[in-house]
């Protein structure tokens, strides 16, 4: 399979509210887009959160509301540090899971948006876990889509898109245009909150 394909079965995913099913294919991009971008990376880890970091103000745009370069969430880490970053969360707690076939950690999940605009964000402070909404998923994909080393990347349908604040990006117009979608995204009238526990 190619990045187009897990980006659309991501979004099919999404679309029939199996949402960790649609969290494993938008991972599995990440992974591969990540491969891409950073050849000379042989850990998977660091190649996979660092392509999230590159990628944080699209991130952030898509995901809605929160500062996630500047937010460290009280959680322990799969080694039992406190205090870790978006990127952790998503590689640790939901990328290793479900690509290695195991269930989420106790307490994480994904929920499905409220309305849009309105997107549910849960944290446990007390039982160490995490629930995201539904447009993480979608925060993940779209730098994938946007990436340059998937300029060659196509779905075959212009039914497939991914929209922010003001934009609807028809994937299959869009692949590898990172620079041009960063010139209409509305970066400065975006809300971010810096979260502090």
């Amino acid at each position: 399979m190619n990045t187009a394909d897990h980006i659309k079965y991501s979004l099919d995913a999404c679309d029939s509210r199996e949402l960790d099913k649609a969290m494993l294919f938008a991972c599995i991009a990440v992974d591969g887009t990540a491969k891409k971008t950073y050849p000379g990376m042989a850990q998977v880890g660091k190649r996979f959160r660092r392509f999230i970091t590159d990628n944080l103000d699209i991130i952030e745009l898509m995901f809605g509301g929160i500062d996630l370069k500047n937010t460290i969430f009280p959680l322990k880490s799969n080694k039992g540090k406190v205090g870790i970053k978006f990127e952790d969360i998503v590689y640790e707690k939901f990328r290793c899971s479900l690509a290695h076939g195991d269930e989420l950690p106790h307490g994480y999940g994904l929920t499905v948006k409220i309305e849009d605009g309105h997107h549910l964000f849960l944290i446990d402070i007390e039982n160490q876990s995490m629930t995201l909404p539904e447009s993480a998923i979608y925060a993940l994909g779209l730098p994938c889509v946007l990436a340059p080393v998937n300029a060659d990347q196509k779905i075959g349908s212009n039914l497939y898109n991914y929209r922010d604040t003001i934009n609807t990006f028809v994937i299959d117009r869009w692949w590898g245009n990172i620079e041009c979608a960063r010139q209409i995204m509305d970066f400065d009238n975006q809300v971010k909150i810096k979260m502090d526990f």
